[in-house]
């Protein structure tokens, strides 16, 4: 894989590669047609790189549901009155597809729309990059992930992500979310977006915390060790208190590790990994504080456990619905 930068796409040529996609729609396609396309295609790797990510983005927008297709369809006919030939099965015109296409090929605002990835509450996945990098992708996320130019990059829109990275220093490799991003110097960190804030979670060797801030300086920037924390927030770094590097990347392996943390606390982390959330009430279950491993994505059997020993009582109905209370 070469290690040169490929140059971004300009707007003049998102709209060209939308042309091209367009007329390339139909039946009724010529040879020459084809023939030009590609033509305009190697005059630079722009041009294919533009051309690729509109067809991706076509073929995305058909996964879409009804919802999905209408707000980007009114999101983009507000801004463009442009040509209207039809495409994508006939759902979206040329305008559409260009203003789209362009932001999800370079925004956040349209990529999240069309991550590479995601995950659905319950769900944990690892994906294996063509470097050997392993990402764990955890309940209910969504990334993309871009090694076609010179460093490689994970844009997380939503959830939690944990790298271990394969060294290679030609390559930077960085995780990216509204708030900032961060680079990897070494091999091991998660990375969590919640809210409005990102929390960075370092497990081996040293990360680069760097706020999403237009006039960039190196005192922005927090460097963190493993058992370290920041948070990103309000365009500014905040490095946290130490945590284990063993327990704060258990999650990765399936697994919940407490360490005599509120039961609350541990039935909340447990919800994020259920479509039907268990019920209880925080104040009745204040006092009670557990230690141990809990299967994160097998609550019944976490919840057993921790009746054995932390004096609660799990009830279960016909209908789905667990609670749990004080005894």
């Amino acid at each position: 894989m070469s290690g040169r930068a490929i140059e971004a796409p300009s707007a003049a040529v998102v709209r060209k590669a939308a042309h091209w996609l367009a007329e390339l729609d139909g039946d009724a396609v010529t040879e020459a047609q084809r023939d030009a396309c590609e033509a305009w295609c190697a005059e630079h790797a722009s041009h294919r790189l533009a051309f690729d990510r509109m067809r991706g983005f076509d073929a995305r927008f058909e996964g879409l549901d009804g919802i999905e297709r209408s707000a980007l369809a009114r999101a983009a006919h507000g801004r463009d009155r442009g040509p209207t030939r039809r495409l994508a099965g006939g759902l979206l015109g040329l305008g559409t597809i260009v203003l789209a296409g362009w932001l999800g090929a370079t925004s956040f605002a349209g990529r999240e729309l069309f991550p590479d990835y995601r995950t659905v509450p319950g769900e944990q996945r690892t994906i294996a990059m063509a470097d050997g990098t392993a990402l764990v992708i955890d309940t209910d996320s969504a990334i993309d992930i871009d090694e076609h130019s010179g460093s490689r990059h994970v844009r997380l829109f939503r959830g939690r992500v944990m790298a271990n990275v394969i060294a290679d220093p030609s390559r930077p490799f960085q995780v990216e979310t509204r708030d900032g991003t961060a680079t990897a110097l070494g091999t091991a960190f998660a990375v969590e977006r919640k809210g409005e804030r990102t929390l960075v979670t370092v497990t081996e060797s040293r990360v680069r915390v760097c706020p999403a801030t237009a006039a960039l300086h190196d005192a922005d920037c927090l460097k963190l060790e493993p058992g370290q924390q920041a948070m990103i927030a309000d365009g500014r770094v905040v490095r946290l208190g130490s945590v284990d590097p063993e327990q704060a990347s258990a999650w990765s392996r399936g697994w919940l590790e407490a360490d005599d943390k509120p039961l609350a606390e541990i039935l909340t982390e447990l919800n994020r990994y259920r479509a039907r959330p268990i019920r209880f009430d925080a104040a009745d279950l204040s006092h009670i504080r557990v230690t141990g491993s809990y299967p994160l994505t097998d609550a019944p059997r976490a919840l057993d456990a921790i009746a054995e020993t932390a004096g609660i009582a799990v009830s279960r109905a016909a209908s789905g619905d667990v609670t749990v209370r004080a005894r």
